[in-house]
């Protein structure tokens, strides 16, 4: 509707506008005609008058050229004219109709206003006569100091009748083209409209809880950006609810665990207090049971521990300073060394002299646990080896080895999850494990701008790198 009438606002003005205009010309120009053709008229009799003179003054017994002379040398001339597309009419001074072409062509004037003229005058009108339109120019002529008027008619209809066929046609041209144009503005708005429907009904079933569709609109314009846009946008919405859902997931998963870790040893610690509350015992069971307390006791005081250097990890933000890894891995094996001796194992260091920004406290947080995890994987008599260097994209690798049970390929991504234990029988066998050692590494690693890689076989061993990205 809207081009439709900014299409008509600019088309029938300027139509109409070009019509006048054509009809104004072609007016003038035979306004202009007319007034050369009366022109050549008058001068016509003028050179008649002048012949007759002649034709007088060569026969001695003629009289003079008098008024009736000239009229009738004007009434000769204009009859032998023949038929012509104008009408002339010559009065004289006194309004004695000399010659007319009216009577013969049954014009009745019952106004003459063109003959309303000074004498040096040239005066045209145009005036509706039954159903014609005619140009009348009166001018005044002197022959031999008579005065007459001489008027030229001439029928102009055409020129009205042209502007209203014009007119006419502009009507139907208009309703044409504005048909025309209806019906194009119509398919060409389906055309556009289309991909924003389809738009439109993405977006309804992405509302709907659909994240993974899509806009299949492949149009290089404006619509095309717009829908490539919406997909990306689609595409961020889709990992944003794919990340609050695992987020959640795991949230879950951890108080899930969190409630099973603090069942057990609760259950175990109230039934064994509860067992020597109400039931006579002897010596050996009252050290039995107070041992049982106290280990499972530990393990929540262990857990209580793990949980909140957790929490501290996610919240602080901590100042990193450049350190020696090979200073930090002398002080990590003094640490170990009583575990080490229980199992005779051997924790061996390969370090090059390299240094990286970090946080020495949560580095040794990290290694512990890794250090932790291996000895526990590993048998009796084993190696453990402690390494850092460069590799060949010149990025710092800490690496810990060790030649225990493996990792099943399976459990390889899972083994960051807060409490999951790939094998929870031998983490009960080897202290009570919670599986929350390698969720703190992780959490450490991100701090440090490092990435964790896990390679592991069963039965061969396992190998973690932390690779920093500095």
């Amino acid at each position: 509707m809207c081009t439709l009438i900014i299409f008509e606002i600019f088309f029938v003005p300027a139509s109409i506008y070009l019509i006048h205009s054509s009809f104004e010309l072609n007016l003038n120009m035979e306004i202009r005609s007319g007034i050369s053709e009366q022109d050549r008229f008058a001068n016509s009799l003028e050179s008649n008058l002048y012949l007759l003179k002649v034709q007088k003054s060569s026969t001695p017994d003629a009289e003079g050229v008098g008024k009736p002379n000239i009229d009738s040398m004007i009434r000769t001339y204009l009859d032998n004219l023949g038929e012509q597309d104008v009408y002339l009419d010559v009065i004289d001074e006194n309004s004695k109709v000399i010659f007319s072409h009216f009577k013969n062509n049954k014009i009745t004037l019952t106004n003459r206003e063109e003959l309303n003229i000074p004498s040096d005058k040239v005066n045209y009108i145009i005036r509706d006569v039954g159903e014609k339109t005619y140009l009348f120019i009166a001018k005044n002529i002197y022959l031999e100091n008579n005065h007459y008027k001489l008027s030229y008619v001439k029928d102009i209809s055409s020129v009205y009748e042209n502007r209203e066929d014009l007119l006419s046609l502009l009507i139907k041209l208009n309703a044409l083209i504005s048909a025309i144009l209806v019906i194009v503005t119509i398919i060409m708005s389906m055309f556009i409209v289309k991909p924003i429907n389809k738009l439109i009904q993405s977006t309804r079933i992405i509302a709907g809880g659909n994240f993974s569709e899509r806009v299949m609109v492949k149009s290089k314009d404006e619509i095309g950006l717009l829908a490539e846009n919406f997909n990306l946008m689609a595409v961020d919405v889709e990992d944003k609810v794919n990340q609050l859902k695992k987020t959640s997931e795991d949230k879950q998963r951890f108080i899930d665990n969190l409630v099973h870790e603090l069942r057990t040893p609760l259950t175990s610690i109230i039934g064994y207090a509860d067992y020597l509350r109400t039931n006579k015992y002897d010596e050996e069971t009252y050290i039995n049971s107070l041992s049982f307390i106290y280990d499972e006791g530990k393990r929540l005081e262990k857990l209580t521990f793990k949980l909140m250097e957790l929490i501290v990890l996610r919240k602080e933000d901590f100042e990193l300073k450049k350190g020696k890894l090979d200073e930090l891995f002398v002080e990590i094996k003094h640490s170990f060394i009583p575990k080490l001796n229980i199992k005779n194992m051997d924790l061996e260091i390969s370090s090059e002299h390299v240094s990286v920004l970090m946080d020495k406290d949560l580095m040794k947080i990290l290694l512990a646990n890794l250090i932790d995890n291996a000895i526990k994987a590993s048998k009796n008599n084993d190696k453990i080896l402690l390494r850092s260097y460069r590799d060949t994209e010149s990025k710092i690798i800490l690496e810990v080895k060790d030649t225990g049970i493996g990792i099943p390929d399976d459990d390889i991504t899972k083994v960051f999850e807060p409490f999951f234990m790939s094998d929870k029988s031998r983490a009960r066998a080897n202290g009570g494990g919670l599986g929350l050692g390698l969720s703190l590494c992780k959490e450490i690693a991100k701090i440090h701008d490092a990435e964790i890689r896990i390679e592991s076989k069963l039965g061969e061993g396992t190998i973690i790198q932390l690779v920093f990205h500095c």
